[in-house]
């Protein structure tokens, strides 16, 4: 063959097997695209992520690439990956232009909404409407997402407005999603508006109806069913709800799983409204099996920055666990079995409930895949577990101790009650004397009910599994008119008893790691730059912890990063070096230095004060050897979610996910640590949630237990307390519980340190043994 003849041939079938891969990567990236959306409609997020990315690398042109980078920032969105969206946007907002540039501006609104940042949602909403105008299907629902930041008035305005135009408009599908969420925000404005909502709704439902089984026919039915219900139009919005769910069952499909619980939930409501509370316990139960078998994929948050635990989590559970109680009350005394069958179902709920709220508080739906017990519940002899349940009209107290459950009732309005425990938990916070009128009340709701049982059963030890406002008050501290609840038994707290491993620690040397800091370093700056960026969010209420440090308490010093702060003069105009020299100053805690040198008469181990304790040199030592007990004696704030919640070394701030990094050895998975003990760390005043953050800690050290404080504590009765804790633990080998205990009873015997303010923030949250 001719040599300029084969080199054609080669030269053609090099541009065929070209053309053939331009064709192939073409086809990869369609196919990548459509696999990574049915992905995220069906709640495989991280997998659709995954594939997003992958088809921007696959991406032939500026075009594919600024849809996968769209796709990819829904994607991020829907996993509360906020920065990562934003961030993903902004980059390549420069390469679109035109409607793909709209597209990319609302979904930047959206993240902005998502953040509660309006002022910044707002810009991005009327570029959208700059570039693609105002009659459109983008800019109408630019629009609405513009008049959701409004008043009452001017959003029904707005909204009736809308209406109107949409309604000129052809019957669209994506008219349809308009009158949707048009529906949807005329529902919240409240009762008055539920007319437009039902209009427009409708609307949507007759759009939609051509293809039944379509999800947005199915949310316009639920949105419909859920107007109904508000008017209480029962049987209407029953036969809706059945009717929906007649359509959901014929086409089971895991991305239509929120809506499944959506009208359960509605049937168990309108089926307790009308007084069939089996019927409603046959819904609620269904409601539930639908929830746990998509928790993996319901997001932290949902898209208008609800928590998912507050808005479906909670209620579903509180509403099965209060008709299994009710049923385990009418049952004939003859089938015990079957009561301690229900009550058990009610506790397993209410451990589910736990479990959910801790990880909505670490933000992360995984977070206690590695830390449950694993195994059995162990309650000895002379231990009571006790889980009050609040309801509107009662609280429920759900006790069981080593032999069987029971069920008490306190009748009494949920407002009352944690309206009672704020300001309890207010009035020992700042050393009042008053205190004490709260405490009997809080007492005959919540231990009187039970004194008989408890005596009758031997019980020495309460193990306290709180909720809401009460986890914000010392059980402690409840008063019986007489007495003390210390006075009378040992008192730990349990985050869940399915997160508590509840075996006898082993009998092995109490090692420890002892770190405090009495004076920082260069952690001081940047504890500066966290308070000027973050302060409003992670100290929203100071002047209460302040109050403490003014009033009886007064000339006292407080284990306080805010207090300290707050009740001295610090130079507002001064150097950058004055300012942080003032909050240095500010920031000392010298009974830190006593109270180190006096556990290193009690614990064998490692100690770390002031220079010594910098972050890396906390990190090589917790890692360097198997330690029963750390110790940590510095500022730390745990606020209202993970993320507002740290520990100061010297040099640098400790997060729960680096203190999580720093014990995640392998001796430590093997080993857990038996305690962790933060003695000048707080929770946030005002938040019920802070204290999760101190199971939280233990959770993320892989500790059995922690002792952490409700409020700032005195400097002084911070020593003594830990003094006595240690030298009861390792010396006298008593329970955790019961060595916090003779602590707490050796301040109270002291008139100095004798009110609450001073021993009862100290609490145990976990393994009480």
């Amino acid at each position: 063959m001719h040599k300029s003849l084969r080199y054609l041939i080669a030269l053609l079938a090099i541009m065929l097997n070209f053309s053939a891969a331009l064709a192939q990567g073409q086809r990869d990236w369609s196919s990548l695209i459509m696999k990574a959306i049915i992905d995220r409609q069906e709640g495989r997020i991280e997998l659709s992520i995954a594939n997003f990315r992958q088809a921007e690398s696959l991406a032939g042109n500026s075009q594919e690439r600024l849809q996968a980078y769209t796709e990819l920032a829904t994607s991020l969105r829907q996993a509360r990956r906020v920065g990562e969206a934003e961030q993903t946007l902004l980059a390549s907002l420069p390469l679109a232009s035109g409607e793909q540039r709209a597209k990319m501006e609302f979904e930047l609104g959206n993240l902005a909404t998502l953040r509660k940042d309006v002022a910044t949602a707002r810009i991005h909403y009327l570029i959208v409407q700059e570039i693609v105008g105002t009659s459109t299907a983008l800019g109408i629902g630019a629009r609405l997402n513009l008049l959701s930041s409004l008043s009452g008035k001017e959003q029904r305005e707005g909204l009736l407005l809308l209406f109107e135009q949409i309604a000129t408009g052809a019957g669209t599908q994506f008219n349809a999603h308009l009158y949707l969420k048009l529906g949807h925000q005329a529902r919240l404005l409240g009762d008055a508006n539920l007319p437009l909502a039902f209009r427009s709704l409708d609307r949507a439902r007759a759009l939609a109806s051509n293809s039944p089984a379509s999800r947005l026919h199915l949310e316009s039915l639920d949105e419909l069913a859920q107007v109904y219900e508000q008017q209480a139009r029962h049987a209407d919005a029953l036969k809706l709800s059945m009717a929906a769910l007649t359509l959901l069952r014929a086409n089971n499909h895991v991305a239509n799983g929120d809506l499944t619980i959506a009208f359960e939930w509605r049937l168990a409501r309108l089926y307790q409204a009308l007084g069939l509370d089996e019927q409603a316990l046959a819904a609620y139960q269904r409601s539930e099996n639908a929830l746990e078998l998509i928790r993996q994929d319901i997001p932290i948050d949902y898209d208008d920055g609800s928590s998912s635990f507050s808005s479906t989590f909670e209620p579903i559970y509180l509403g099965l666990i209060d008709l299994l109680i009710k049923k385990a009350r009418k049952i004939s005394e003859n089938s015990p079995a079957h009561q301690q069958e229900l009550l058990l179902h009610a506790q397993n709920l209410l451990e589910l409930m736990k479990q959910t709220e801790l990880q909505d508080y670490l933000g992360d739906r995984c977070a206690l895949d590695a830390v449950k017990a694993g195994s059995k519940t162990v309650i000895p002899a002379g231990t009571l577990i006790l889980q009050p349940i609040i309801f509107p009209d009662r609280i429920e107290l759900l006790v069981q101790t080593t032999s069987n459950m029971i069920d008490f009732t306190t009748r009494i309005e949920d407002k009352q009650v944690l309206a009672t425990a704020h300001k309890f938990s207010a009035e020992l916070r700042e050393h009042q004397g008053n205190y004490l009128d709260s405490g009997q009340r809080l007492y005959d709701w919540l231990l009187r009910p039970l004194d008989a049982f408890i005596a009758a059963n031997r019980i020495d030890t309460i193990v306290f599994v709180a909720a809401s406002a009460l986890r914000t008050m010392p059980l402690a501290a409840l008063h019986d008119g007489h007495q003390y609840a210390i006075e009378k038994y040992a008192i730990a707290n349990v985050t869940g008893l399915s997160m508590t491993n509840t075996t006898p620690p082993l009998k092995l040397e109490m090692s420890a790691l002892v770190a405090g800091a009495a004076n920082f370093g260069l952690v001081v700056e940047k504890y500066a730059t966290l308070r000027s960026a973050e302060l409003a969010e992670v100290a929203p209420m100071p002047d209460t912890i302040a109050a403490a440090a003014n009033g009886a308490a007064k000339g006292r010093l407080l284990r306080s990063v805010r207090a300290n702060i707050k009740t001295r003069d610090l130079p507002t105009v001064a150097t950058r070096a004055e300012q942080l020299d003032s909050l240095r100053t500010a920031l000392a805690l010298p009974g830190v230095t006593k109270e180190i040198h006096a556990l290193q008469h009690i614990l064998p181990g490692t100690t770390l004060l002031d220079t010594q304790f910098t972050l890396n040199a906390f990190t090589l030592a917790a890692q360097s050897a198997q330690y029963r007990i750390v110790h940590v004696a510095s500022h730390g704030l745990f606020g209202g979610t993970a993320s507002t919640s740290y520990i100061l070394t010297y040099d640098d701030l400790l997060t729960l996910d680096g203190l999580q990094r720093m014990l995640k050895g392998e001796q430590f998975q093997k080993h857990p640590i038996e305690l962790l003990s933060l003695s000048a760390c707080e929770t946030a005043a005002g938040s019920e949630r802070a204290p999760l953050g101190i199971a939280g800690a233990a959770m993320k050290a892989r500790a059995r237990s922690v002792l952490g404080t409700l409020w700032p504590v005195d400097d002084e009765a911070a020593v003594n307390i830990m003094e006595k804790f240690y030298s009861g633990l390792v010396t006298q080998k008593l329970s955790k519980a019961q060595a916090l205990r003779q602590s707490q009873l050796e301040l109270l015997k002291q008139p100095q340190l004798s009110h609450p303010f001073f021993w009862a923030p100290f609490a145990l949250i976990g393994n009480w043994l």
